[in-house]
């Protein structure tokens, strides 16, 4: 006969713990949980970003986008026309009546214009509790700025009347071989003759980038007209008449009117439509302009300098107005140019960016690969690393008012459910597309070529020409979503979120519902509610996933009044889950009775299997009584007898969660 087993015997082997020695009080459970989103908050007044949701969009009659987009932005949405008079009106409605355009999706704004650029004289809009402001911003024009520039040698490095660093032998504009022709400058084009900047025809006072208006340059030579003060000996030369092509970032629409007309436009629409105004007291270029939604910023360093003030003070006014508190002012990337982000750069969710690459003989290709650079050294507002991609933007035949022009791929438009891309007619268009296909999965990715009256540009294209107007009501969801490398496992996965309902704020939500399949699979979505914990925070937990597959999610949320709003605006986010990685441990028992367990996932728990010598029949559980079994269950402990001293190897899957109950005692 078998003796039963002793309390005072063996081992206990459960996983990868040692229970033996362990005092335990009631139903003990030991749980092991990954949260996938740590969580956090939404500020309470922030700048809206462009992926949320829209109530249509603003653009300018007479047009300067081809009738397709008009189509476009007026099949499922209002369209906000800025019109000067009813003569302009009467003319666009007869064209969106030809177009087949919904009349009921058009609203006239009646303002005066002077450019079709509402992307920045536009309204950017702030949202909180109880407010909704269109912010006014001041507008002047497009100054140009210089970037992107090579090392200088010391004896060239000089500087303008006004304290602005320049390379003298690094003038702008084919030709010239320097700004001054001091004793250091000769003819380093090797074309026979020295051109520079002083007597050339041109005035530089500052509107050219630089200012020679003084006794230093001998008042630019007389370019600006009045006496000519030349101490210095450089206007002693024959006259040398230099070509400049560019006299502002872009071609001005008229020579009789001003860019202070497009200024009162954000006026006019909220007076209109019945909105706060926010005045700021600064330019603030909606172009140059990128935001996260949660209080991030981006723009070029020509954001500031156009504001004539040092950073920390612009920095400063952006937050005391906007609450932009993490504001990323970058180095001017291009050589001459407007140097404007929405040119250079596209945020399409709070932590992914579209980033220009412009090819390797680009003699900016070294800026722009720095200006790239400075994104992955930034986290994002839930505090990780962006996600970047690249898209490859081809010389082009720009403006006349252009250097180093190349398409323009990141200047598109969210619009709700789908991304608007401008298209240049050439090969690479293509693989832009598929760019945006893979930053945004589940978005309508469309391409639109210009118009051929006014064609995209380097500078200037689809998204300066369109400017998003939002919903004051709009349900928001912040959720951080989940990535590969942040899971531990594929189990007890934790979503959070975040949701406000701007237009209900103090009312409770209908449903926040999590939407998931695998990507193999055709569907339908799978669902789970995320419960309501505190404060607007909905959690729940993703069911446990299979291995080494690519997973599909989305969240919504509905209000009381049905209204729904998902995250991300439209399609889907992404992760694959792990591999299962194969465990494999040595247990040792001693001659005699041995606690034992299993402390792997295992094919087959037939004790016998398991443990190959051991005496058969001698496996027994514990429940108030000794009883014999044939397998072995996880979390359970079992005496088993051997009649030597030895070892096994038991391999399977390990387990990333065990509930274990013990009795008192």
């Amino acid at each position: 006969m078998i003796a039963q087993p002793n309390s005072n015997l063996g081992q206990i082997l459960l996983g990868h713990m040692d229970l033996g020695n362990c005092t335990m009080g009631k139903n003990l459970i030991i749980i092991i949980t990954f949260i996938a989103s740590l969580h956090s908050e939404i500020p309470e007044r922030r700048i809206v970003a462009e992926w949320e949701p829209t109530l249509g969009t603003m653009i300018r009659w007479p047009l300067g986008i081809p009738s397709d987009l008009v189509i476009e932005l007026a099949s499922e949405d209002l369209l906000y026309v800025l019109v000067e008079t009813n003569y302009q009106q009467n003319q666009a409605t007869n064209s969106f009546n030809d177009w087949d355009i919904n009349l009921d999706n058009v609203v006239f704004i009646n303002t005066d214009t002077y450019s079709h650029w509402t992307r920045d004289y536009g309204p950017q809009f702030t949202i909180g509790e109880d407010y909704w402001r269109v912010i006014n911003q001041q507008f002047e024009g497009y100054p140009v700025e210089f970037g992107c520039e090579s090392e200088c040698d010391d004896i060239m490095v000089l500087f303008d009347c006004i304290g602005t660093e320049f390379c003298n032998n690094q003038p702008l504009y084919e030709g010239y071989d320097c700004y001054v022709n001091n004793d250091s400058c000769e003819d380093f084009n090797d074309d026979g003759q020295i051109i520079d900047w002083l007597g050339d025809g041109y005035c530089d006072d500052g509107s050219w980038g630089l200012d020679f208006m003084c006794d230093e340059y001998s008042w630019d030579c007389g370019d600006c007209g009045g006496e000519i003060n030349d101490e210095n000996g450089y206007c002693d030369d024959d006259l040398m008449i230099g070509v400049r092509n560019q006299i502002e970032g872009r071609p001005l629409p008229s020579q009789s009117r001003g860019w202070e007309e497009d200024d009162d436009t954000n006026i006019d629409f909220a007076n209109q439509l019945n909105w706060d105004i926010l005045d700021i007291p600064v330019f603030w270029t909606g172009g140059n302009f990128m935001t996260d939604g949660y209080g991030m910023g981006f723009s070029t360093r020509l954001m500031v300098n156009e504001n004539n003030i040092d950073e920390s003070e612009f920095v400063d006014i952006i937050n005391e107005y906007l609450n932009i508190d993490n504001y990323h002012i970058f180095d001017n990337p291009n050589e001459s140019s407007i140097q404007h982000m929405d040119c250079l750069a596209k945020l399409v969710n709070p932590e992914t960016i579209i980033i220009k690459q412009v090819p390797e003989s680009s003699p900016e290709y070294e800026c722009m690969e720095d200006f790239a650079e400075s994104f992955y050294e930034l986290n994002t507002f839930y505090n990780r690393d962006f996600k970047i991609y690249r898209i490859l933007c081809p010389e082009i035949n720009g403006g006349g008012w252009e250097t180093n022009p190349v398409a323009a791929y990141t200047n598109s438009l969210i619009l709700n459910n789908k991304v608007l891309v401008p298209q240049y007619g050439i090969s690479e268009d293509v693989q832009a597309l598929e760019v945006y296909q893979e930053a945004m999965p589940g978005y309508q990715v469309l391409g639109f070529d210009g118009a051929a009256n006014g064609p995209w540009y380097s500078e200037d294209a689809l998204h300066c020409r369109v400017m998003g107007v939002f919903d004051p009501d709009m349900i928001h969801i912040s959720h951080r979503s989940i990535r590969t490398e942040e899971l531990p496992n594929n189990d007890n996965i934790v979503l959070i979120a975040e949701v406000i309902d701007y237009g209900n704020f103090n009312s409770d939500l209908e449903s926040v519902v999590v939407h998931w399949k695998y990507s193999a699979e055709d569907g339908p979505f799978s669902e789970f509610t995320l419960a309501l914990e505190s404060d607007n925070i909905y959690t729940g937990t993703v069911p446990p996933l299979n291995s080494n597959v690519e997973i599909e999610y989305f969240i919504t949320a509905t209000n009381i009044s049905s209204n729904s709003v998902s995250h991300p605006n439209a399609g889907w986010h992404t992760f694959n889950t792990l591999e299962v990685q194969v465990g494999e441990l040595i247990i040792e028992y001693n001659s005699g009775w041995n606690l034992v367990g299993l402390p792997f996932a295992v094919e087959n728990a037939i004790y016998t299997l398991l443990f190959p010598e051991s005496i058969e029949g001698t496996l027994y559980s514990f429940n108030g009584g000794y009883h014999t079994e044939i397998s072995l269950t996880n979390g359970e402990g079992y005496w088993l007898r051997f009649n030597d001293a030895g070892s096994t190897t038991i391999s399977g899957i390990p387990i990333n969660e065990l509930t274990i109950s013990l009795n008192e005692g």
